[in-house]
């Protein structure tokens, strides 16, 4: 049986080993008018078998995103995230990918089918991405944010770049396409 939406995380591995989310990720889902089995509580590459989160500092988290930035462009890097990736996206008839930082490049980078990528909306939160998806995205920037600044921005917020989720404006870009994703006459 399929859901007819889940919501899932996609960003950068700050601590490779693990998938597990952050607390700030959790409280944000938490957050969303879903029910539990809609929100999916792993981030990419979605291993089920992941260590608990452990806090990372910014300066290993940022060198790591670096060296993923490098990965993602290497020849082989999708057809080994590939299958992950879409198994966790054919779970749903929909999906709303909160892509942040790297995520959208990754997203990109995984060269999804178009019957896949037809049936995602990204919501992409201080977005570093030179190769994005060809899907429906809403690109949430921020003026303080001076990683993600030199790409266009949908909506802007207040905050830097590990302040996202904390932003009322992301939360409400959230709900508002969660009501049209989930609204009368959607096709399920």
């Amino acid at each position: 049986m399929t859901l007819p939406l889940q919501v899932l995380v996609l960003t950068g591995q700050s601590d490779p080993r693990s998938c597990a989310l952050s607390p700030a990720q959790h409280a944000f889902l938490d957050a969303l008018p879903l029910t539990e089995e809609a929100k999916v509580r792993l981030n990419f590459p979605y291993d089920d078998a992941t260590p608990l989160y452990a806090p990372v500092p910014l300066w290993l988290g940022s060198l790591r995103h670096a060296a993923l930035a490098v990965r993602i462009r290497r020849a082989g890097w999708a057809a080994r995230h590939r299958a992950a990736v879409a198994g966790r996206l054919e779970r749903a008839d929909r999906s709303l990918v909160l892509a942040g930082s790297i995520g959208l490049d990754l997203l990109g980078r995984l060269d999804l089918p178009a019957t896949l990528l037809d049936r995602l909306v990204v919501v992409a939160y201080g977005a570093v991405a030179t190769r994005p998806p060809a899907c429906r995205t809403i690109r949430v920037g921020s003026r303080h944010d001076p990683m993600a600044r030199w790409w266009p921005s949908d909506v802007y917020v207040d905050g830097g770049h590990l302040d996202y989720l904390a932003q009322p404006e992301l939360a409400a870009v959230c709900r508002d396409l969660i009501a049209e994703l989930t609204g009368p006459g959607v096709p399920t």
